[in-house]
């Protein structure tokens, strides 16, 4: 943890502590450990201790692999998982802080987030990407958002303008130091594949990628692929995944990438994924897309809020998600990041009863037609432009929060945000 010279000399006080919560694979790497490695250069450029955790609430669309990723990275001095968070909000479990500090919500249900401030005393921050937010607005001292048109919702539809921050997309400032997007050695057309970032994911679409990549290679020998594996798929699961497909990886020289998805993903005329973050990792980087989603097998989808808890009961659970993908076909709407984002298709969605040699088809006439790929890559460049120092805007919000005892602005923040709570 960063440290540097106490708060007052000669005395000696407990850092802050900076609680993020978080959810699954997405916002952890993507939001809550960039976010972390921000506020520990922050923290060490001031020369103040601080402290960081984070706290992953029970999530449907959650890896499993969350925590140890999280430990993986170094930055954190405890991480508690779904169930130490489901003993904290239920007040079996007391959550301490040694020192001043606040939680930031960086994804999953901002229930669990408000609930955590409130049981440990601290002021609690939320950024959001969505107007949702304004169920729960009031339990928050301040809501970070990426886009002034966001802000203007969120105070149309009654959130107190001075709670909403306007700070930019925390994404976009994560990915910064990414590699640009350069074209492979490769003479042909570089694909990559992303199948997932949860093993019931890449059981299911892999098998699909590989008939699509197959078709391609058919029509068009010069098509190189490579597999992104995601750093959330334990190791062990992943290779018993591709030893179960072996022989169609060799037989089509498909290159497993393992630990560069971002370097994998720059240097590839077009990707083919799910939905999902990596859409909007993919437009940072200016890579074009092709998003796929099938839903022949409605059984195997994973839905959002009680709707997934309650489709897991046994009889029920394929009846209700036939039900839901019947009226979501019925009233189509946008599954990857970008075109939500956006309010229009940027990248073209294949979505319902997908045949892997149409997606190819797909695919082809993408990568044939060089001004339109090029095209697509600058309006997803141009979407998530974004100023530098994100975190740190939002960190200079809660600065207050973790400021020293006896700090009276530190003292009236934490107040108005423990009784917000």
């Amino acid at each position: 943890m960063p440290s540097g010279l106490p708060y007052n000399s000669g005395v000696t006080h407990a850092p802050a502590e900076l609680l993020i919560v978080s959810s699954g694979p997405g916002e952890v790497s993507t939001w809550a450990v960039p976010m972390a490695r921000a506020a520990a250069a922050w923290a060490a450029a001031r020369g103040q201790p601080l402290t960081l955790s984070l706290v992953l609430p029970p999530c449907q669309f959650a890896s499993g692999q969350e925590a140890a990723f999280a430990r993986r990275q170094g930055l954190f001095a405890r991480v508690l998982g779904p169930r130490e968070c489901l003993g904290v909000v239920t007040g079996l479990r007391r959550l301490a802080l040694a020192g001043p500090g606040c939680v930031l919500h960086l994804g999953g249900d901002l229930w669990y987030s408000s609930t955590l401030a409130h049981r440990a005393g601290v002021p609690a921050f939320a950024y959001a990407e969505t107007p949702l937010v304004r169920r729960r607005a009031h339990r928050f001292a301040r809501i970070f958002v990426p886009s002034q048109d966001l802000a203007e919702r969120l105070a149309s539809a009654g959130v107190r303008r001075d709670q909403i921050v306007t700070v930019g997309d925390l994404r976009v400032d994560a990915l910064s130091g990414a590699r640009p997007p350069v074209r492979g050695a490769h003479a042909g057309v570089n694909v990559a594949l992303f199948p997932g970032s949860r093993r019931w994911l890449v059981e299911g679409f892999l098998p699909f990628l590989l008939q699509v990549a197959g078709a391609m290679r058919h029509r068009r020998s010069d098509v190189a692929f490579s597999l992104v594996a995601s750093p959330f798929l334990p190791r062990d699961a992943l290779a018993a995944v591709l030893d179960g497909h072996r022989a169609d990886l060799d037989g089509l020289g498909i290159a497993v990438v393992d630990g560069d998805d971002l370097g994998a993903a720059a240097g590839a005329d077009l990707a083919i994924s799910l939905p999902g973050t990596n859409t909007v990792q993919l437009a940072v980087l200016g890579v074009p897309m092709l998003v796929v989603l099938p839903l022949d097998h409605p059984e195997r989808i994973r839905t959002e809020g009680l709707s997934e808890w309650i489709g897991r009961i046994p009889g029920l659970g394929s009846a209700i998600k036939r039900i839901m993908v019947r009226r979501f076909l019925r009233h189509p709407r946008a599954v990857a990041w970008p075109n939500r984002q956006a309010g229009r298709m940027i990248v073209p969605e294949m979505v319902g009863r997908v045949d892997p040699a149409a997606v190819a088809a797909r695919a082809l006439a993408m990568v044939e037609d060089r001004g339109a790929l090029d095209g697509m890559a600058r309006q997803l460049r141009d979407l998530y432009r974004t100023p530098s120092g994100v975190a740190d805007r939002m960190l200079d919000v809660m600065a207050a929060s973790l400021a020293a005892p006896g700090d009276p602005r530190g003292s009236r923040v934490r107040a108005a945000g423990a009784a917000s709570a």
